[in-house]
């Protein structure tokens, strides 16, 4: 099985009123390849032709649903119960191309305290490149 099933499995067996996982995962297709609860996620983003600009790139305001959804499971899993975030701030280097075919997500808890979360995600390209930077502040519900 992969990290990736075993972890929305894991999701699945959580007790309580939230919707795991939440549809907007399979939505933008992402695919979780390494989960360190509290410590760091890192995800597989495939390029999808829908979620472009009229350029033909890939919609940043998508592609910041995507490292939201990297941010999401790691803050719940290190805070261990819901959190709301506070905010969160990108800053792009580069276009996410179909050429490229998918980019990943590696995002690391960077501070917990009893209240908050800060975090870091950056979004590599396939050959490695920075494609952006994001940070969040998370309040723990």
């Amino acid at each position: 099985m992969t990290i990736h099933n075993e972890f929305i499995k894991k999701l699945e067996s959580f007790p309580g009123a939230l919707t795991l996982p939440p549809p907007t995962l399979s939505e933008l297709g992402l695919e979780y390849l390494v989960v360190e609860s509290g410590v760091r996620m890192h995800a597989k983003v495939p390029f999808q032709k829908r979620f472009t600009n009229p350029v033909g790139l890939y919609q940043g305001g998508m592609l910041a649903a995507c490292i939201d959804e990297v941010f999401g499971p790691l803050s719940y899993m290190t805070a261990g119960s819901a959190c709301m975030t506070l905010s969160m701030s990108i800053t792009y280097l580069g276009a996410f191309k179909e050429e490229m075919q998918y980019c990943m997500i590696e995002a690391t808890v960077l501070k917990k305290t009893k209240n908050f979360i800060f975090m870091r995600a950056e979004v590599i390209s396939p050959t490695g490149e920075l494609m952006c930077h994001a940070e969040t502040h998370v309040k723990i519900l």
